[in-house]
């Protein structure tokens, strides 16, 4: 009988432009296949469900590092006098086992970040983004 084994959190590196980006904790990603179903007159039950705009938005959650420049120094975010020069980056979720490609987005643009500081904790950096295109584990095969 074949074993099957559950991929953790641990067993997960994150690629942000192909660098690891060493300090993520969590990583929440949502694909909306926008797929919606059609009705006919006076019908209870849809006759069919139509394909609709694909929508992907992410958010990673991490932790800040002295001296590592944040969000602009993995090219993330531009300066802010160039911010109207935004490039895309590339965000890969990959097996570390079998360096197998789980979630790849070559297009994404960091929307949002936010920096949370406790008094005696740690200092959390999250980014969210959004995406164009995912390809996943089948797609990239």
């Amino acid at each position: 009988m074949a074993k099957s084994v559950v991929l953790s959190g641990a067993n997960i590196v994150l690629y942000v432009n192909n660098k690891k980006y060493n300090e993520v904790r969590s990583v929440n990603l949502v694909v909306d296949y926008g797929e919606q179903e059609i009705y006919g007159i006076d019908a209870d039950y849809p006759q069919e469900i139509a394909p609709g705009r694909v929508t992907v938005r992410g958010q990673v959650q991490g932790v800040r590092v002295k001296f590592s420049g944040g969000l602009q120094a993995f090219s993330l975010r531009p300066l802010f006098q160039d911010r109207y020069a935004g490039n895309y980056v590339s965000i890969r979720i990959q097996d570390r086992d079998t360096e197998e490609d789980i979630v790849y987005v070559p297009n994404a643009k960091v929307s949002r970040e936010t920096h949370v500081a406790a008094a005696k904790g740690v200092y959390s950096l999250s980014f969210d983004f959004a995406g164009q295109i995912p390809y996943f584990a089948l797609d990239r095969a």
